[in-house]
């Protein structure tokens, strides 16, 4: 518990009323001097029984990715019985942006919000400690409860549009990436639908036993695959590495978006060629947490297959050996 600048201020007029009663012996000045004191006793003990008994809890409900919006569910409950808590503020732990207010508390009942956050980087993030704060009912004096949260989510590396970044993604000049049509004529398998999939093509009796939109594929359609080998190695720039992550994300839920197979190379994991939003949360996974690493161990073959794009970190990293076999050459420190 702490005093707040309104309580400061409260407290020299206590004072300077206190030395007028005793200069004065005044029975009236005697009067508010108590009045005074009392209001002081009372938002100390008021203060502590609105912050005793309360929990939070706090859970997400949607993937969060770094730097862009998430709205994040905390609850609070109040396990007092008769005692309602007002006026509670829950702030975020390090690494989160936000806040949330509750105004009222009633007891043996819990509030539920929707507070929407910003989480300031990728990784595992634990919850840890959040911190609830009052200053109910002068607020002149305010105190703070740390609460530790258990439990953590993963955020996923932040999505950005890959035409401001790499402009020769989608211009003319760079046919390997540009979007193929085309149509068979001989049944070759049916697929989960995809954005962009003509709806006339969907197989509406395999629809209806998996519960979602299943398309039919002809052999005549070659899959677009795309290879993306991503330069993990130490040494490197923290904040170029960053970017790298970012645009190997981007670029990977640009391509899978088209209907495109894309593959994850880095120094230690793999991600095999595969489409839609199954297997980009598969590559988000291994970008989320990655970090450099000492070699190249990669457990497949240094073979590409399809159009690919290397990332590198320098001039100087020892993966330029895919440079002739690359069809873009993206170095972090453009980026």
């Amino acid at each position: 518990m702490k005093l707040s600048r309104e309580g400061k201020r409260f407290l020299i007029a206590t004072a300077l009323i206190a030395v007028a009663a005793l200069n004065t012996g005044n029975n009236l000045i005697y009067l508010i001097l108590s009045m005074m004191l009392s209001i002081l006793v009372l938002s100390i003990l008021i203060l502590r029984g609105n912050m005793n008994g309360l929990e939070l809890r706090v859970y997400q409900l949607q993937p969060v990715f770094a730097n862009g919006p998430a709205n994040m569910n905390i609850t609070i409950l109040n396990k007092k019985r008769l005692i309602t808590s007002y006026s509670i503020k829950v702030l975020m732990p390090e690494g989160i942006k936000g806040e949330t207010f509750f105004p009222k508390i009633s007891g043996l009942s819990d509030k539920l919000k929707t507070v929407p956050v910003v989480y300031e980087k990728r990784g595992i993030f634990k919850y840890g400690d959040f911190f609830i704060e009052s200053s109910f009912p002068f607020i002149l004096f305010s105190a703070g409860i740390l609460c530790r949260v258990k439990g953590e989510v993963i955020v996923y590396p932040e999505i950005k549009e890959t035409d401001e970044i790499v402009p020769e993604i989608t211009s003319g000049r760079y046919e390997p990436f540009l979007p193929r049509t085309g149509r068979g004529d001989e049944f070759s398998m049916i697929r989960e639908f995809r954005y962009g999939d003509d709806w006339r093509r969907i197989h509406w009796k395999t629809s209806a036993k998996t519960a979602k939109f299943m398309v039919m594929e002809y052999a005549g359609e070659e899959p677009r695959k795309l290879t993306i080998i991503f330069d993990n190695l130490r040494p490197h720039d923290t904040e170029s590495f960053e970017k790298a992550v970012s645009f190997s994300a981007s670029i990977s839920d640009r391509f899978l978006s088209e209907g495109f197979f894309v593959r994850l190379l880095t120094c230690r994991k793999v991600i095999p060629f595969g489409s839609g939003k199954e297997h980009l949360f598969k590559i988000l996974d291994v970008l989320a947490v990655i970090e450099g690493q000492d070699s190249w161990e990669c457990p497949i073959s240094d073979e590409t297959e399809g159009p690919t794009i290397l990332i590198l970190n320098s001039d100087g990293s020892s993966l330029n050996k895919f440079i002739p076999v690359s069809d873009m050459v993206i170095y972090a420190s453009t980026l």
